[in-house]
């Protein structure tokens, strides 16, 4: 691979076929193992929305899971059936919303306007309607410093513990019986992805569920896992025994499917972002390396500090001494664009190729529309090592090549 890379037009995104459908196969055969056959795989398209990446997740029996009428119909158009689509988030369109019902996706409400639309809906509908409900619980009060708000809190789905919960519950079974709820979305966003996390998610669903005396079709226990890659083997595994162990004993494996939804977990490890060496000079602060790669490709929020990488060298003859300190500095006018310093590292020279590991989830889909180049293209590794381009970036021109 190192050295096919040398013939692609940088910068440039490189996933690879094999690692990805590898990573959504193994979580998969990890839930089927640990609960039951009927476990699914539901792919956050917001985490990567490249339409090859769907494809791949399609083809590997995956679901898709939309936060938007945007992805839900990029679903659509990438040939998923809408009973294999998990809608989700609260900015669903309402003429969506309903054609989502009326289709069978599993569509989780998470809004006082979605359970008003539901009333209004119902009674025109042909058949019954199932819907799930989004739960939002003070994870931070059972997991301390692990989640993303922390004491300020989630904004998602319906409170637990002020029972808004309850009332969500009340307000659908109000409707009549052409509505039942039919699942619990359990996702909570956090910094840790511990296995803890999802044993508390999966006993609070089961908690829910036998206070309510709900007899659910699903429970979707959301993403934000850690996974993916030889390095982390079996980390898929661990999550999936752990919210089997919590989910048994109020549901049965053979009613009740449970639903994942990783993003970063099984797209992050396969994708590189790849790009050259353009200059380097000195000044009385050091050595500065400009590349044609750039912070703003794949670190939206300007706080990361370092990156794993490998470094290929353009030229085998080229010094191998080793410097203190070297800047790798993207390619805008922008002096925050540095993406990070590099210590006691070989010499950086013209043509060097700078290869930045893990950066498939959110690189591509957070990227903002700053022109001053057009936005990376992305390739695909066969399993055969051979490379072919996934697409160009809308609004790009197609062109033979660039000079380098």
């Amino acid at each position: 691979m190192s050295e096919n890379l040398f013939d692609l037009e940088t910068p440039c995104f490189v996933f690879d076929e094999a690692g990805l459908m590898d990573n959504f196969r193994t979580f998969r055969e990890a839930l089927r193992l640990r609960w039951s056959p009927d476990s699914e795989v539901a792919y956050s398209i917001k985490t990567n929305p490249l339409p090859w990446v769907l494809d791949k997740a399609r083809a590997c029996g995956c679901m898709a899971e939309a936060v938007s009428d945007e992805e839900y119909e990029l679903a659509l158009s990438r040939g998923f059936d809408p009973q294999r689509i998990v809608f989700n988030g609260p900015i669903k369109g309402r003429t969506r919303f309903a054609e989502a019902l009326a289709q069978n996706s599993l569509v989780n409400l998470d809004s006082a306007r979605e359970l008003r639309w539901l009333k209004e809906i119902a009674p025109a509908n042909d058949g019954p309607l199932a819907v799930g409900l989004r739960v939002n619980i003070d994870l931070e009060a059972h997991c301390p410093g692990q989640t993303v708000t922390g004491a300020a809190g989630g904004r998602f789905g319906y409170c637990y513990e002020n029972g808004e919960l309850r009332r969500a519950v009340d307000a659908v079974r109000a409707i009549g019986p052409q509505v039942r709820i039919s699942g619990l979305h359990m996702h909570v966003t956090t910094r840790s992805r511990t296995v803890e996390v999802y044993r508390i998610l999966a006993r609070h669903a089961a908690l829910i569920a036998s206070e309510h005396a709900l007899e659910l079709d699903f429970v979707d226990i959301g993403g934000g896992f850690f996974g993916g890659g030889e390095a982390n083997g079996g980390a898929y595994d661990a999550y999936a025994r752990a919210i089997a162990d919590e989910l048994e004993g109020t549901f049965d494996p053979q009613r009740t499917r449970l639903i994942v939804e990783p993003g970063g977990a099984v797209v992050c490890t396969p994708g590189r972002y790849v790009g050259r060496v353009l200059d380097a000079k000195d000044t009385t602060h050091g050595r500065f390396v400009t590349t044609d790669l750039s912070r703003i490709n794949i670190d939206h929020e300007m706080k990361k500090t370092a990156y794993a990488y490998r470094i290929l060298r353009a030229r085998p003859e080229t010094s191998e001494r080793r410097l203190t300190r070297q800047v790798v500095c993207g390619y805008t006018c922008m002096e925050s664009d540095r993406l990070c310093v590099l210590e006691d590292e070989v010499e950086l020279a013209e043509g060097d190729i700078l290869v930045i590991e893990n950066a498939g989830a959110y690189s591509m889909s957070f990227t903002p529309g700053f022109f001053i180049r057009y936005a990376p293209k992305t390739y695909v590794r066969r399993p055969d090592g051979s490379f072919t381009e996934a697409g160009a970036a809308s609004g790009r021109p197609q062109k033979e090549s660039d000079a380098r």
